[in-house]
Formats: structure tokens, sequence, C-alpha cells
């Protein structure tokens, strides 16, 4: 499906770039780009823009009732497609948290899999923190790689652990603490936190002894997705608190701090449930366990 297409009726749908950016996990910036090409590309304009939000142009309306009807036939002729191709393989649905690294970790996983899978169809999903583990607790993912904390709740899941990683404060190369040698408390309660979305219901602690929910700050600004909280911080508009080895990070032109006072210790983890309806998936987590040397999330954290 053309990119220009799919973020046009997004926005159409949502009425404002910045509501449909963070449903598709994208910058704002990014999507309207996308858009203003379309426009450019048919040569007429499809939104009008104002200090009040986006509204459809008589030439936008028609456009979103033309471009739907493509897109949902577009849907329809690839999942056709993808059945036929794979007719009579079982499948392997993997979700996979965004920020994680992909050539350090991502790759060589699924890579493995399809070498020593041939017979099943591997399906690999890019997905936010939030939209990963409620697929998978409803049966929609047989494996999510993902990162868990000792406050997250699994909710009876499995949990195999590729190591362990400090919780840092990260800030841009622009921001005034880049040039310092440590941050304090008092410098954190004067900024402003850059916090990813997450329902509370994930966390198994009461909220009055939730690391995330009391970081001190000026104000809390949540996110809907990593990339969008990657383009702020990179703007120098405020602070994060997670592992540094988060995909993209060394690149990001950001910089980490031990967070003081405390420790919060994150695992880079494959989730799964022993009953899935996955035959042979407690096989195959045996098999992975084993290549890359997993070692099971303590029994007594993360609710299990």
């Amino acid at each position: 499906m053309n990119q220009k297409i799919r973020y046009f009726l997004r926005a159409a749908e949502e009425k404002s770039f910045s509501r449909a950016a963070q449903q598709i996990y994208v910058s704002p910036q990014a999507l309207t780009k996308q858009i203003t090409a379309l426009e450019q590309e048919i040569g007429g304009e499809l939104f009008t823009r104002s200090s009040r939000g986006i509204e459809l142009t008589r030439l936008g309306v028609y456009a979103r009732e033309q471009l739907g009807k493509v897109e949902r036939e577009y849907t329809e002729v690839l999942e056709t497609l993808k059945q036929r191709a794979h007719d009579g393989k079982e499948q392997i649905r993997i979700g996979i948290f965004s920020a994680l690294p992909r050539d350090e970790m991502v790759t060589p996983l699924v890579s493995f899999l399809m070498a020593s899978y041939p017979c099943y169809q591997i399906s690999l999903e890019m997905l936010e923190l939030e939209e990963g583990r409620k697929k998978l607790m409803s049966g929609r993912l047989d494996i999510l790689l993902t990162n868990v904390h000792e406050q997250d709740n699994l909710f009876g899941y499995e949990g195999l652990s590729f190591g362990e990683h400090d919780v840092e404060v990260i800030v841009s190369l622009l921001h005034p603490w880049a040039i310092r040698d440590s941050i304090t408390l008092e410098d954190m309660r004067r900024e402003t936190f850059l916090k990813l979305k997450v329902d509370r219901d994930h966390y198994n602690v009461p909220l009055s002894e939730n690391f995330y929910e009391n970081i001190p700050c000026r104000e809390v600004r949540e996110v809907g997705n990593f990339e969008t909280l990657m383009v702020l911080m990179r703007q120098a508009e405020g602070f994060a608190v997670f592992p540094m080895m988060f995909y993209g990070v060394e690149n990001g032109q950001v910089r980490g701090f031990p967070y003081p006072g405390r420790a919060l210790r994150y695992h880079t983890a494959l989730l799964y449930h022993r009953d899935s309806r996955l035959k042979g998936l407690s096989g195959i987590v045996d098999d992975l366990r084993e290549e890359f040397d997993l070692e099971p999330i303590p029994q007594g954290q993360n609710g299990m």
C-alpha cells in the first residue's frame, strides 16, 4: 500500500495530524511530509490547515472516498495472496517491541527460527510496548520480544531474559545537561519527563511505589510511541528514562546518566504462554533458550 495514501487516510479519519501519527507510530513531521508529497502529486490541497486544526477540502472528501476503496481492495487482495502463499504452513506469530536492538537481538533470533523451522511460516510485527503486551494477552501473538522490569506484571506469562540493563536518564546532546558529569534529582524536578504511555494495570506494585509513576520532574508528557519520544528528546524537549541499549539510541545524538539515588534493572525478554494454541511452541522456545543462552526471569519478579 502506498505510504502517502495510508497516511492521508489516517489523517482524514482522525481529523488531526498528531493523532494520526500516533495511531500509525510515526512522527507528525514524517506524516505531514508524506501528505504534502501526495498533494503535490495530485496537484491540489486535500486539507485546509488553520490554528484550529485541519479539515478536508472538497477534493479531500472525494480522495478519501476513492482511496478508501483502494485501501480496502488492496488489503483483501494481499490477504488472499498471503493465504495462497502459505497454505498448509502453521504460523509462528512474533511481536517485536520497536525499540529493541535489531542487529544484536532480533535478526539473529529470526534467522535461527527460519533456518530451524522451515515448515512454519514466520510472521513478524513491529509493535509499540503497550500494543505488544495487549496482542500477546489476547492470543494474537505466540512470542513477544520486548523489555520488562521488576515492577512489570506478566499476568502468568513465561519470561526468558536475553540480558539485564540498568535504567538511565537520557537527554539530547543539545540539552543543557549534556555537558555535565552527572545530574541530581533536583535537576530532574526542574525539567519535563518524556514518558512512554503504558496502562497502569501492567504494574505489580501500588502506584505510590511505582518507579515510573514517581519520577521527579516539573511535568509529565506522555508519548504514544517510541519514535515520537526519540524525536522530542532529540529536540531537547525533556528527558526520558530507559536503558541505553534500546534500538537507535547509540546513533540518536543522546547521552545517558546513571539514575540518581536508585537503580531499576530491565530484562530484554522473550515472553510466551505454555498453553499457546501453537503446537510445539514449548519445543521451539527450548531451542531458542539453548541457542541464545536465555535465562528464566526469576520467579517472584514481574507478577509470576
